[in-house]
């Protein structure tokens, strides 16, 4: 009994660690079973995400007052 109880627990974490792999099925294909997409690609993505983000930080007011974390109300 105590045989088949080790077995069932080993069974059990070594399909949970083996769930959280990510799934991937084939190298060279991304999540959505895509092909994966090249180097020159990849660096365009990045640098059109990296002009957004600027863009964004770009469009946020500057504040007028120095940010107290010790005051109290108003």
């Amino acid at each position: 009994m105590k045989a088949f109880l080790t077995a069932m627990l080993v069974t059990f974490l070594s399909t949970q660690a083996f769930a959280q792999t990510g799934g991937k099925s084939r190298p060279g294909m991304d999540d959505n079973g895509k092909a994966a997409k090249s180097a020159s690609e990849r660096q365009k993505e990045r640098t059109a995400n990296e002009a957004a983000a600027k863009d964004a930080l770009s469009k946020i007011p500057d504040s007028k007052e120095k940010y107290d974390p010790w005051k109290i109300g108003k």
